[in-house]
């Protein structure tokens, strides 16, 4: 209640009321008593004025500082203009100031030595009229020689007092009259002025809670009606600042959760301040808890950073880290089975009006760099392996038949197949090399032309009687009916599917079963299964059967011939006609590859065989 605004507005009026009319009292009663004193000196001098005998005295008084009231108090004490009453008196004095006689004989027996008198009778001739005395006097020193004597004037100012108390009765009843007035006045005042602040604080407060659609009402031109104007026009700046920053911060949220790298922000005692999705896989329940800290990331990620005195230092001058202009690179850290590259960055931020400082770590996954590197030296290494093989046996076969040429023809006959035979796994090598590299490069020439994908397969199992006669299997395909036509390069689909059929044919035991099916699946897309009840893949090695080279226990499956390559050529070539290919397998039950084709390929028909 004293701190609302009505109790200000009532006091603040109250006061000044209060103040004005006692400003105004004060100074009606300091006129009445400064025109009494000023009336006083005025008849005080003028009646002085009309004495000749007093001349001389006149001009010695001319030469003080306040001669024109000296002036006035001195001819204001003859005659009727003195204004002799009951509170004016006079007296004669003689210069040791004692009355010789005077208007009222038992006042002047009391007459108490005043400046006035002290100056007459030092015979200075200077009368003083000074406020706030009880009374007003004037003395004139006559001279005469041995009769010299003292006119002395003095009033009570009692009239004076009065006419005040009268004034002052009245001020007070117009003070009370102004009070009640006042608090009237100012009840309206402060609903006037106070109504359209509540309105703006109410908004303010919703301002403040987030709420930016209520319209403050202009209601009047005047300062209160600009500042509700200028305050919608505050808050429009305000929530489109507000949408701005929610929406650079969604943005970078949004960036920071989609980014592949783990990002972390630490505070300057190493707290987390910022991570984001990433790290959260990276480092798991500690980070959501909040109970990770800078150091045990440091650990965790074998840097060799420590934390000192809020900044941190290398643990050692040789550390292997690149310095940046805010920071450090460390390359190649090992976490778990992933490799890492970590950069380290001193950051600033403001907190609570305060500038802080930071630190951010960003961790760069480089396990695929280090995998692909592993797969080209491994790619290398097998190359190197299937190539050497075949030219080992060319060689030895070949300086066999040099070093003897006696040797039987039959001998001879039997070397040169040999050299032919590894000769022609070299030449297929070569050529599914060639394949691959085509298809990498994109640098393939493709046919493509419609045709009945069921006619292919039936004469792709022709092809393969022979085969499948010789390791007497059972072969058996099925298919829907009004299957559509497929758009595709007829000889590429072909060759997956003879490929997969051949694995299906070797590695399966003597007498098995294989079923080949075609369906249409939803999404325009044909399915081609091919099924065996094999040997089977065992599970850990399914992941890898479309690596190049891959080969499912070598030593046992050295005899069934192959490189390794054919699979991952069956899955480019799906691949780029926009399919799919994927194997299911129970290790000694047999094994089940699908094959995925859309009717329309999406072959790039632009591609061009530039070797």
């Amino acid at each position: 209640m004293l701190k609302s605004l009505y109790f200000k507005i009532v006091l603040i009026l109250l006061i000044f009321i209060i103040a004005v009319m006692c400003a105004v009292g004060a100074i009606l009663m300091n006129g009445v008593t400064s025109f009494y004193i000023r009336d006083f000196t005025g008849q005080m001098t003028e009646c002085f004025a009309d004495d000749g005998l007093l001349m001389t005295e006149l001009e010695r008084v001319r030469s003080g500082e306040q001669y024109a009231d000296s002036m006035k108090q001195v001819l204001s004490s003859y005659g009727s203009l003195l204004g002799i009453d009951q509170y004016r008196n006079y007296y004669v004095l003689n210069t040791d100031g004692e009355m010789l006689a005077g208007s009222d004989i038992d006042l002047g027996a009391k007459l108490p030595v005043t400046p006035n008198i002290l100056s007459a009778i030092n015979n200075s001739g200077e009368n003083i009229s000074m406020g706030g005395m009880e009374y007003a006097d004037w003395a004139v020193r006559l001279r005469g020689g041995e009769k010299d004597c003292i006119v002395y004037i003095k009033d009570s100012l009692e009239e004076m007092r009065q006419l005040n108390q009268i004034l002052f009765t009245i001020v007070l009843q117009a003070m009370l009259i102004g009070i009640l007035i006042a608090v009237l006045l100012s009840f309206f005042l402060a609903k006037a002025i106070s109504s359209p602040l509540q309105s703006l604080t109410y908004d303010t407060q919703l301002v403040a809670s987030g709420e930016f659609s209520h319209e403050i009402e202009v209601r009047s031109s005047d300062e209160i009606g600009v500042l509700a104007d200028n305050f919608n026009y505050m808050k429009e700046r305000l929530r489109a600042t507000l949408e701005e920053v929610d929406g650079e911060r969604e943005k970078l949220d949004i960036v920071l959760s989609c980014m592949r790298d783990a990002v972390l922000a630490f505070t300057a005692d190493g707290r987390v301040l910022h991570f984001n999705n990433s790290a959260v896989e990276l480092f798991g329940e500690p980070l959501k808890s909040e109970s990770l800290g800078m150091e045990q990331c440091f650990e965790i990620l074998d840097i060799p950073l420590v934390l000192e005195d809020s900044s941190v230092r290398l643990t050692s001058p040789d550390a292997a880290a690149e310095h940046t202009k805010d920071g450090f690179i460390f390359r190649d850290r090992t976490c778990g089975a992933r490799v890492y590259d970590v950069s380290f960055a001193v950051i600033r931020y403001v907190a609570g009006k305060r500038q802080s400082s930071g630190c951010v770590i960003i961790i760069h996954d480089v396990t695929s760099r280090y995998e692909l590197d592993e797969s080209r030296r491994e790619f290398v290494s097998n190359v190197s392996h299937e190539l050497k093989t075949p030219l080992t046996s060319i060689k030895a076969y070949t300086e066999t038949i040099l070093t003897d040429p006696d040797m039987d023809a039959e001998t001879r006959e039997y070397f040169l197949g040999i050299v032919l035979s590894e000769s022609d796994r070299m030449h297929r090598i070569v050529s599914d090399l060639l394949v691959l590299s085509r298809l990498d490069n994109k640098r393939t020439n493709w046919s493509v032309e419609t045709f009945d994908l069921r006619f292919s397969i039936r004469r792709l199992c022709e092809v393969m009687r022979g085969q499948v006669s010789e390791h007497k299997h059972h072969i058996t395909f099925g298919c829907q009916r009004a299957l559509p036509d497929i758009t595709a390069d007829r000889q590429r689909i072909e060759q997956v599917i003879l490929n997969i059929l051949s694995n299906a044919i070797k590695y399966t035991p003597d007498g098995g079963k294989i079923d080949i099916r075609l369906t249409q699946i939803p999404k325009g897309f044909l399915r081609i299964e091919i099924a065996d009840n094999g040997v089977g893949i065992p599970d850990d090695d399914i992941g890898h059967l479309f690596e190049r080279f891959y080969r499912v226990e070598k030593s046992r499956t050295q005899d069934a011939g192959g490189t390794g390559l054919g699979l991952a050529i069956a899955k480019e070539l799906v691949e780029a006609h926009g399919g799919q290919i994927f194997v299911k397998s129970t290790l000694g039950e047999g094994t089940t590859v699908t094959i995925d084709l859309p009717v329309e390929c999406r072959l790039d028909v632009n591609e061009k065989n530039k070797n």
